[in-house]
């Protein structure tokens, strides 16, 4: 087994690190109880920024070592992933498809599937999201057929190796709050494909110790989620041969922030991306951080969160993908 040397794992730099992190001052002051700071990881800076570039440092410099010519990942049509997946492909010369389904908000070309043509990326549509997968092993096939080596990546980058871009992540914070002389109680993020939360899960154990850390659901069930993150944790420690005694009380999903189910465009989340807007001049997408922001509110309102708690939002990019529910903002 390899050792676990977070510098010695090879790593494309692709982001501006580290991100800022700020007090959202005139939010904390309109909620009157909780201190409340932002990690600004849509400032990473490849194709508008995103946590999945974080992720895609350790998967395309795996990409290349193994030779690959071509890298296949899939998701929603509004995907952040995909869209950050092909930009930094684009960046250092590898080409890239992408497998896409059908999104609630029908085939408007903007926001990142406009970026997507935009980069002049492969793009094969599915109609669910459940059809993905299978598609990607095929296109896969059909590629080793004419002898070109494909490396593929699944939903969100979320593997034991993606995982390093939030363990690097947690290392980041515990940086900047030694820097700061501060201390965060919570941690608050939005969760889904899991690949984020399992870094974030393992970097606490390994750099932060004293952060509790909540994940917000943007659509996917809890167990299910739970059950990824599990996974993925479980295949890093096996691994890199470690044991960081990590419980079950260590991953904590919380569930009712997301209306209708992943990329629905609930009343909250609009009505609390206006709100974030207009007192700190910062965008949330509708898929995720406005939904992660509807649940941290929430969870401060009712003191779920301490009262003067030092809390930190992560706020994981996607930015492009608002312009493509405008139908709903326009009517709120």
């Amino acid at each position: 087994m390899p050792k676990f040397d977070l510098e010695s794992i090879p790593r494309i730099n692709h982001c501006l690190l580290p991100t800022p992190l700020i007090l959202m001052e005139r939010l904390t002051e309109h909620l009157g109880k909780a201190n409340v700071f932002v990690k600004r990881d849509d400032l990473t800076g490849m194709a508008f920024g995103g946590n999945k570039n974080r992720k895609l440092e350790f998967l395309l410099a795996d990409a290349l070592l193994k030779g690959s010519h071509v890298v296949l990942t899939e998701g929603a049509l509004t995907s952040n992933h995909c869209l950050q997946t092909a930009a930094c492909c684009a960046r250092i010369g590898l080409d890239c498809e992408l497998i896409l389904s059908d999104s609630v908000i029908g085939d408007q070309i903007t926001g990142n599937i406009l970026l997507d043509q935009i980069l002049d990326v492969k793009i094969h549509r599915v109609k669910s999201s459940s059809d993905r997968k299978q598609r990607m092993e095929e296109i896969a096939e059909v590629l080793q057929d004419e002898g070109k080596v494909p490396y593929i990546i699944p939903t969100g980058g979320s593997t034991k190796l993606g995982a390093l871009g939030y363990v690097l992540f947690m290392k980041e914070i515990a940086e900047q709050s030694e820097e700061m002389n501060l201390t965060f109680d919570y941690l608050v993020f939005p969760t889904g494909s899991a690949g984020t939360q399992a870094g974030i899960v393992l970097g606490k154990k390994l750099y932060y110790p004293e952060i509790e850390t909540m994940g917000i659901g943007v659509g996917d069930g809890r167990e299910e989620v739970i059950a990824e993150v599990q996974k993925i944790v479980s295949e890093f420690q096996e691994e890199w041969s470690l044991d960081l005694a990590i419980r079950d009380t260590d991953i904590v999903v919380l569930e009712g922030y997301y209306g209708q189910g992943y990329g629905d465009p609930s009343k909250d989340m609009i009505d609390v991306v206006k709100l974030i807007a207009q007192l700190e001049g910062i965008f949330l997408d509708p898929v995720y951080n406005g939904k992660a922001m509807v649940g941290l509110i929430d969870l401060i309102s009712h003191e779920e969160i301490p009262v003067d708690s030092n809390v930190l939002f992560l706020h994981s990019g996607g930015g492009p993908a608002i312009f493509s529910y405008a139908d709903a903002f326009s009517k709120k």
